[in-house]
């Protein structure tokens, strides 16, 4: 299991992903507000951080007229739905969010709450789902997410 690069996307990226978005949003019939592009961008620069909500609406809130965190929620809960966004659950209930591309795990630090990129997982995961699948059970989406302690955490702990 690797680590997925922790680099983030370079600007011809990030704006091709805001395309993206606009453009599924249309295909859905989503709502597009310049909020939400905004919102969705300060998600696509920040993924590898997997900001939460409150992160978000915090980098934004002094930029973003009229900008309330329950707008902020609303439309991460929209870009999920849309397939744009994945919800990465964490031990203290407070969801993070990251782009929805390559398929991937997680691993939780119990103690600093570091969130950590598991890259070659999707392999094991493909295999979950049709053993699933064998059962006679749709699988829609799945998410690993390992827990325990991280580098800095094992040395200075």
């Amino acid at each position: 299991m690797t680590f997925l690069a922790t680099k983030g996307l370079n600007e011809q990226e990030e704006e091709k992903l805001v395309k993206y978005m606009i453009k599924i949003s249309k295909e859905k019939g989503a709502k597009i507000t310049t909020q939400r592009i905004l919102i969705f961008k300060e998600l696509v620069k920040n993924t590898k951080k997997h900001p939460s909500a409150e992160d978000i609406y915090e980098n934004l809130k002094d930029r973003v007229y009229g900008l309330s965190l329950s707008t902020v929620y609303r439309a991460l809960s929209a870009f999920e739905e849309l397939g744009l966004v994945r919800r990465i659950p964490t031990p203290d209930g407070k969801a993070h969010f990251e782009i929805a591309n390559k398929p991937h795990g997680h691993f939780i630090c119990k103690n600093c709450g570091k969130i950590i990129d598991l890259e070659d997982i999707d392999t094991s995961v493909e295999d979950l789902k049709g053993k699933l699948h064998q059962k006679g059970l749709i699988t829609e989406s799945c998410n690993v997410v390992c827990y325990g302690l991280c580098n800095e955490c094992q040395t200075n702990g």
